[in-house]
């Protein structure tokens, strides 16, 4: 799917707009790091290009959409039920829930999980 210069191009608007009120904030205890989640539908998956990235779109509340681009690195835990699987088996469609850290590169995935 050709679309790094587009979901290169979200993260860099999602970062300058902060979409912080919007989610709930949890404290990572080892970097003192705010891990944010968001619940919603896949909208892209790029595996081609490095980065990769994954798109979700959320409604948040009162119905606003959020729409969360991030980074998904080597080290993002990534599952399906309890199985761990890759990014390119996720789904345009499929509903996850993904918990990310905003820093001044944007967005970086930190998990996501399939439902």
């Amino acid at each position: 799917m050709k679309t790094k210069g587009w979901c290169v191009t979200l993260v860099a608007v999602l970062a300058m707009v902060g979409i912080g009120g919007m989610t709930a904030p949890v404290v990572g205890a080892a970097t003192d790091s705010t891990v944010r989640t968001v619940r919603g539908e896949v909208v892209a998956v790029n595996v081609a290009d490095s980065p990769q990235v994954i798109v979700v779109k959320a409604v948040a509340a009162k119905k606003q959409e959020l729409i969360v681009g991030a980074v998904v690195e080597a080290g993002t835990v990534i599952t399906r039920g309890k199985q761990k699987v890759a990014l390119d088996n996720l789904q345009v469609g499929e509903q996850v829930d993904i918990a990310y850290l905003k820093n001044e590169d944007g967005l970086i995935a930190r998990s996501i999980h399939a439902r």
